[in-house]
Protein backbone atom coordinates (compact mmCIF):
# COMPACT_ATOMS: atom_id res chain seq x y z
CA UNK A 1 0.00 0.00 0.00
CA UNK A 2 2.96 2.33 0.55
CA UNK A 3 4.12 4.53 2.76
CA UNK A 4 1.38 5.36 5.17
CA UNK A 5 0.53 8.81 6.23
CA UNK A 6 1.17 9.62 9.87
CA UNK A 7 -3.06 9.90 10.49
CA UNK A 8 -3.55 7.56 13.87
CA UNK A 9 -7.16 7.07 15.21
CA UNK A 10 -8.01 6.44 18.80
CA UNK A 11 -11.07 4.14 20.07
CA UNK A 12 -10.96 2.54 23.63
CA UNK A 13 -13.20 2.14 26.74
CA UNK A 14 -10.25 3.98 28.85
CA UNK A 15 -12.55 7.25 29.57
CA UNK A 16 -10.78 10.80 30.34
CA UNK A 17 -10.39 10.39 34.36
CA UNK A 18 -7.46 8.50 34.11
CA UNK A 19 -4.30 8.51 32.31
CA UNK A 20 -4.30 5.60 30.27
CA UNK A 21 -5.71 7.37 26.94
CA UNK A 22 -2.89 9.97 27.52
CA UNK A 23 -0.15 7.43 27.59
CA UNK A 24 -1.25 5.55 24.84
CA UNK A 25 -0.82 9.16 22.72
CA UNK A 26 1.96 9.39 24.16
CA UNK A 27 3.88 6.15 23.04
CA UNK A 28 2.47 6.55 19.99
CA UNK A 29 3.93 9.89 19.15
CA UNK A 30 7.31 8.32 21.04
CA UNK A 31 6.99 6.20 17.40
CA UNK A 32 5.98 8.54 15.07
CA UNK A 33 6.40 12.01 16.12
CA UNK A 34 4.79 13.52 13.57
CA UNK A 35 1.60 11.82 13.75
CA UNK A 36 -2.05 13.35 13.95
CA UNK A 37 -3.82 11.43 16.52
CA UNK A 38 -8.01 11.51 16.23
CA UNK A 39 -10.10 10.36 19.29
CA UNK A 40 -12.82 8.51 17.99
CA UNK A 41 -14.37 7.67 21.37
CA UNK A 42 -12.81 6.70 24.63
CA UNK A 43 -15.97 6.38 26.29
CA UNK A 44 -16.91 2.34 24.68
CA UNK A 45 -18.26 1.16 28.10
CA UNK A 46 -16.34 -0.80 30.03
CA UNK A 47 -15.23 -4.33 28.12
CA UNK A 48 -17.64 -3.99 25.76
CA UNK A 49 -16.41 -5.43 22.42
CA UNK A 50 -19.59 -5.64 20.28
CA UNK A 51 -19.81 -2.02 20.86
CA UNK A 52 -16.23 -1.23 19.93
CA UNK A 53 -16.80 -3.79 16.62
CA UNK A 54 -19.83 -1.42 15.64
CA UNK A 55 -17.95 1.76 16.26
CA UNK A 56 -14.81 1.20 14.15
CA UNK A 57 -17.42 -0.55 11.31
CA UNK A 58 -19.04 2.56 11.47
CA UNK A 59 -16.09 4.94 11.66
CA UNK A 60 -13.35 4.11 9.68
CA UNK A 61 -14.50 4.85 6.59
CA UNK A 62 -14.37 8.75 7.24
CA UNK A 63 -10.86 8.87 7.61
CA UNK A 64 -8.25 9.33 4.59
CA UNK A 65 -6.52 6.06 3.30
CA UNK A 66 -3.82 4.51 5.04
CA UNK A 67 -5.24 6.08 8.16
CA UNK A 68 -3.94 3.66 11.11
CA UNK A 69 -7.11 2.45 13.31
CA UNK A 70 -5.82 1.45 16.86
CA UNK A 71 -9.09 0.12 18.74
CA UNK A 72 -8.23 -0.98 22.64
CA UNK A 73 -10.97 -2.59 24.47
CA UNK A 74 -9.26 -5.86 25.92
CA UNK A 75 -10.91 -7.74 28.62
CA UNK A 76 -8.08 -10.31 28.23
CA UNK A 77 -4.88 -8.18 28.15
CA UNK A 78 -2.20 -10.17 29.57
CA UNK A 79 -3.68 -13.32 28.72
CA UNK A 80 -2.76 -15.83 25.51
CA UNK A 81 -5.12 -13.75 23.13
CA UNK A 82 -3.43 -12.56 20.02
CA UNK A 83 -2.92 -8.80 18.85
CA UNK A 84 -3.86 -8.06 15.24
CA UNK A 85 -2.29 -6.00 12.62
CA UNK A 86 -4.91 -5.96 9.37
CA UNK A 87 -5.56 -4.36 6.51
CA UNK A 88 -8.73 -3.21 4.16
CA UNK A 89 -10.25 -0.42 1.74
CA UNK A 90 -6.27 0.97 1.90
CA UNK A 91 -6.80 1.65 5.78
CA UNK A 92 -4.80 -0.07 8.91
CA UNK A 93 -6.37 -1.63 11.84
CA UNK A 94 -4.38 -2.62 14.88
CA UNK A 95 -6.75 -4.40 17.99
CA UNK A 96 -6.72 -7.36 20.00
CA UNK A 97 -8.38 -10.54 18.85
CA UNK A 98 -11.11 -10.65 20.71
CA UNK A 99 -13.65 -9.76 17.97
CA UNK A 100 -13.31 -6.59 17.43
CA UNK A 101 -12.30 -6.78 13.77
CA UNK A 102 -14.58 -9.92 13.07
CA UNK A 103 -17.31 -7.41 11.73
CA UNK A 104 -15.50 -6.29 8.71
CA UNK A 105 -14.51 -9.60 8.66
CA UNK A 106 -18.09 -10.08 7.86
CA UNK A 107 -18.40 -7.47 5.81
CA UNK A 108 -15.55 -8.28 3.57
CA UNK A 109 -13.60 -5.07 4.06
CA UNK A 110 -10.24 -7.10 6.00
CA UNK A 111 -8.17 -7.88 3.11
CA UNK A 112 -5.02 -9.07 5.18
CA UNK A 113 -4.48 -10.01 8.64
CA UNK A 114 -1.15 -10.64 10.64
CA UNK A 115 -0.64 -11.63 14.52
CA UNK A 116 1.68 -9.88 15.90
CA UNK A 117 4.92 -11.76 17.28
CA UNK A 118 7.94 -9.94 15.73
CA UNK A 119 10.23 -9.41 19.10
CA UNK A 120 10.73 -5.66 18.18
CA UNK A 121 7.44 -5.14 20.25
CA UNK A 122 8.19 -7.21 22.89
CA UNK A 123 10.90 -5.78 24.55
CA UNK A 124 11.81 -6.22 28.31
CA UNK A 125 9.72 -3.41 30.25
CA UNK A 126 6.37 -4.61 28.56
CA UNK A 127 3.60 -4.38 31.16
CA UNK A 128 1.10 -7.77 31.16
CA UNK A 129 -2.24 -5.08 32.17
CA UNK A 130 -1.42 -2.47 29.87
CA UNK A 131 -0.72 -4.07 25.74
CA UNK A 132 -2.45 -1.11 23.88
CA UNK A 133 0.66 1.09 25.48
CA UNK A 134 3.38 -0.86 25.58
CA UNK A 135 2.55 -3.26 22.45
CA UNK A 136 -0.16 -2.18 20.03
CA UNK A 137 0.78 1.59 20.21
CA UNK A 138 4.09 0.86 19.14
CA UNK A 139 2.44 -1.51 16.56
CA UNK A 140 0.65 1.46 15.36
CA UNK A 141 3.13 3.99 15.19
CA UNK A 142 5.29 1.32 13.10
CA UNK A 143 2.86 1.24 10.45
CA UNK A 144 1.82 4.95 10.68
CA UNK A 145 6.12 5.44 9.97
CA UNK A 146 5.37 2.68 7.04
CA UNK A 147 6.85 -0.30 8.31
CA UNK A 148 5.37 -3.54 6.16
CA UNK A 149 2.86 -5.26 7.89
CA UNK A 150 4.30 -8.48 7.26
CA UNK A 151 7.32 -7.47 9.56
CA UNK A 152 5.03 -7.63 12.57
CA UNK A 153 4.59 -11.33 12.34
CA UNK A 154 3.07 -14.23 10.32
CA UNK A 155 -0.46 -13.79 8.30
CA UNK A 156 -3.37 -15.70 10.02
CA UNK A 157 -6.82 -16.60 7.85
CA UNK A 158 -10.07 -14.29 8.56
CA UNK A 159 -11.69 -17.62 9.67
CA UNK A 160 -8.72 -18.25 12.25
CA UNK A 161 -9.91 -14.81 14.24
CA UNK A 162 -12.15 -14.62 16.95
CA UNK A 163 -15.83 -13.09 15.93
CA UNK A 164 -18.05 -10.81 18.15
CA UNK A 165 -21.16 -12.19 19.14
CA UNK A 166 -23.67 -10.64 17.18
CA UNK A 167 -26.56 -12.44 15.66
CA UNK A 168 -27.07 -12.10 11.89
CA UNK A 169 -30.93 -10.67 11.46
CA UNK A 170 -33.25 -13.61 10.38
CA UNK A 171 -35.80 -13.25 8.05
CA UNK A 172 -39.11 -15.71 9.39
CA UNK A 173 -42.58 -15.38 9.27
CA UNK A 174 -43.06 -12.03 7.30
CA UNK A 175 -40.60 -10.27 10.49
CA UNK A 176 -37.32 -9.51 10.30
CA UNK A 177 -35.36 -10.40 14.17
CA UNK A 178 -32.28 -8.76 15.58
CA UNK A 179 -30.90 -7.13 18.69
CA UNK A 180 -30.06 -4.17 20.47
CA UNK A 181 -26.51 -3.30 19.36
CA UNK A 182 -25.66 0.32 20.88
CA UNK A 183 -27.35 2.69 23.17
CA UNK A 184 -25.98 6.28 22.71
CA UNK A 185 -25.94 8.82 24.83
CA UNK A 186 -28.95 10.39 23.90
CA UNK A 187 -30.44 6.87 24.91
CA UNK A 188 -31.23 6.17 20.92
CA UNK A 189 -30.86 2.19 20.29
CA UNK A 190 -29.12 1.05 17.74
CA UNK A 191 -30.75 -2.25 16.48
CA UNK A 192 -28.50 -5.35 14.41
CA UNK A 193 -31.10 -4.54 11.32
CA UNK A 194 -29.35 -2.23 8.48
CA UNK A 195 -31.13 -0.52 5.66
CA UNK A 196 -30.52 -1.24 1.76
CA UNK A 197 -28.69 -4.68 0.57
CA UNK A 198 -31.55 -6.62 0.90
CA UNK A 199 -31.71 -6.36 4.70
CA UNK A 200 -34.61 -3.92 5.16
CA UNK A 201 -36.92 -2.17 2.57
CA UNK A 202 -38.64 0.55 4.86
CA UNK A 203 -41.43 0.67 2.29
CA UNK A 204 -42.08 -2.74 3.97
CA UNK A 205 -42.27 -1.49 7.54
CA UNK A 206 -45.56 -2.33 9.46
CA UNK A 207 -44.31 -1.96 13.23
CA UNK A 208 -41.48 -2.93 15.73
CA UNK A 209 -41.58 -4.75 18.70
CA UNK A 210 -39.53 -4.50 21.83
CA UNK A 211 -40.31 -5.74 25.19
CA UNK A 212 -43.91 -5.06 25.58
CA UNK A 213 -43.19 -2.12 23.17
CA UNK A 214 -44.73 -1.94 19.36
CA UNK A 215 -43.90 1.07 17.74
CA UNK A 216 -45.49 2.13 14.43
CA UNK A 217 -44.13 5.16 13.14
CA UNK A 218 -41.22 5.29 10.97
CA UNK A 219 -39.76 9.14 10.29
CA UNK A 220 -36.92 10.15 8.22
CA UNK A 221 -35.64 12.94 10.75
CA UNK A 222 -35.99 13.23 14.84
CA UNK A 223 -37.70 16.45 14.70
CA UNK A 224 -40.98 14.88 12.30
CA UNK A 225 -42.34 12.80 15.64
CA UNK A 226 -43.77 14.52 18.80
CA UNK A 227 -41.87 15.69 21.62
CA UNK A 228 -41.62 12.58 23.91
CA UNK A 229 -42.80 10.05 21.75
CA UNK A 230 -40.77 6.98 19.90
CA UNK A 231 -40.41 6.03 16.81
CA UNK A 232 -38.07 4.40 14.23
CA UNK A 233 -35.74 5.91 11.77
CA UNK A 234 -32.56 5.15 9.68
CA UNK A 235 -29.43 6.25 11.45
CA UNK A 236 -26.02 7.78 9.77
CA UNK A 237 -24.75 4.24 9.50
CA UNK A 238 -27.63 2.85 7.93
CA UNK A 239 -29.06 1.29 11.13
CA UNK A 240 -32.43 0.42 12.24
CA UNK A 241 -33.04 2.92 15.19
CA UNK A 242 -35.45 3.40 18.34
CA UNK A 243 -35.77 6.76 18.98
CA UNK A 244 -37.23 9.53 20.84
CA UNK A 245 -37.77 13.09 20.16
CA UNK A 246 -35.88 14.96 23.33
CA UNK A 247 -36.15 11.82 25.10
CA UNK A 248 -34.16 8.92 26.24
CA UNK A 249 -36.03 6.06 24.09
CA UNK A 250 -33.95 3.75 25.96
CA UNK A 251 -35.07 4.77 29.21
CA UNK A 252 -38.79 4.89 27.54
CA UNK A 253 -38.82 1.50 26.95
CA UNK A 254 -36.21 0.05 29.38
CA UNK A 255 -34.20 -1.97 27.20
CA UNK A 256 -30.33 -2.94 27.45
CA UNK A 257 -27.67 -4.14 24.78
CA UNK A 258 -28.72 -7.62 23.87
CA UNK A 259 -32.12 -7.54 23.87
CA UNK A 260 -33.82 -9.21 20.99
CA UNK A 261 -36.08 -7.26 18.30
CA UNK A 262 -38.54 -8.15 15.73
CA UNK A 263 -40.20 -5.61 12.89
CA UNK A 264 -43.16 -6.84 11.45
CA UNK A 265 -43.15 -6.77 7.82
CA UNK A 266 -46.34 -5.88 5.49
CA UNK A 267 -46.79 -6.71 1.71
CA UNK A 268 -46.23 -3.60 -0.81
Amino acid sequence: MGRASAVITLTTDFGLLDPYAGQLKGALLTGCPDATIIDITHAIPAWDVVTAAVTIRTSYAFFPRSTVHLIVVDPGVGSQRAILAATGGGHFFVAPDNGILSLLVLDHKIETIHRVEHPDFFAAGVSPTFHGRDIMAPVAAALAQGTRLDHVGPPLAPADIKMAIVPATVAAAGCLQGQVLRIDHFGNVRTSIRAGGGRFDPTCFGFLEIGDQQIAQLVRTYNEAQSGTLFVLIDSSGYLEIAANQASAAQMIGCSVGDPITVHLVQK
